[in-house]
C-alpha cells in the first residue's frame, strides 16, 4: 500500500474569551502519535497534523485554524484516509466584559453556547471518497449509550468509522458503517482495528 496516504489530526483547540483566557478541549496528541506508528507499520504514507496544544511549533490553535487545515487536506487528491482525532472545542462564550483583559479580582458571568457544525462532517461532504475516522468520548456512560452515540455520529456526520471511548469506565468500542461490526476491546486493539479496517475500505 505504498501509494496510500493517511492524514491523522490530533491535539485540542481553543476558543478565546479574552486576551489570556480561553475555553479549551484538552488533548495532547498521544493517541494521534500512537495511530501514526500503527499506520506506518502497514507501510503507508502518514502525515501527522497536531494542534499547538500537542505541538508547540504548530500554528493550529482555534477551530478556524483547524478548519483551514482540513480544507487544505481536502484539496490534496492523494489523501485516502483522514483520522480526525482532534478534540474540537465545541463551545464558546459571549464576552463577559468589553475589557481586553479580565481582572481576576472580580467575578464575571457569561453565556456558554454550543458551536454549530462539525468539521468532520464538512470534510466528508467535500471529499466523500476519503475514508474518515472519528472519535466520540463519553464519561461514565453504559456501553449501550456509547454504541448509540457512535451510531449517531456515523449517521449525522456521514463518516465511516467511529471509536467511542469512555474516560471513566475505560470501555472502548469501534463501530463501522460498512460492515455493521462492533468491536469492544482494549484501547490498543481498537486503534489497531481502526487502522486495518480503514485501509481495507480504500477502493
Amino acid at each position: 500500500m505504498s501509494n496510500t496516504k493517511v492524514v491523522i489530526v490530533g491535539g485540542g483547540t481553543f476558543n478565546s474569551i479574552s486576551c489570556h483566557l480561553s475555553l479549551a478541549a484538552p488533548a495532547f496528541g498521544t493517541t494521534a502519535r500512537q495511530l501514526s506508528k500503527i499506520y506506518q507499520g502497514h507501510g503507508v504514507d502518514v502525515e501527522l497534523v497536531l494542534t499547538k496544544m500537542a505541538d508547540h511549533t504548530s500554528k493550529i490553535v482555534t477551530n478556524d485554524d483547524l478548519l483551514e487545515k482540513l480544507v487544505h487536506i481536502a484539496d490534496d487528491p492523494d489523501v485516502n484516509v483522514l483520522v480526525m482525532n482532534a478534540a474540537v472545542c465545541d463551545f464558546e462564550m459571549d464576552s463577559p466584559s468589553d475589557e481586553a483583559r479580565l481582572s481576576s479580582s472580580q467575578d464575571y458571568h457569561a453565556v456558554l453556547r454550543g458551536v454549530q457544525g462539525k468539521l468532520v462532517k464538512l470534510f466528508k461532504e467535500i471529499r466523500p471518497d476519503v475514508i474518515v475516522v472519528g472519535f466520540k468520548t463519553t464519561s461514565g456512560a453504559k456501553w449501550t449509550t456509547q454504541l448509540s452515540k457512535a451510531a449517531m455520529s456515523l449517521e449525522n456526520n456521514g463518516i465511516d468509522i467511529v471509536m467511542a471511548n469512555d474516560v471513566a469506565t475505560k470501555t472502548n468500542l469501534v463501530l463501522t458503517r460498512h460492515t455493521e461490526f462492533v468491536a469492544m476491546a482494549s484501547r490498543d486493539h481498537c486503534l489497531s482495528f481502526i487502522a486495518a479496517e480503514s485501509l481495507d475500505l480504500i477502493e
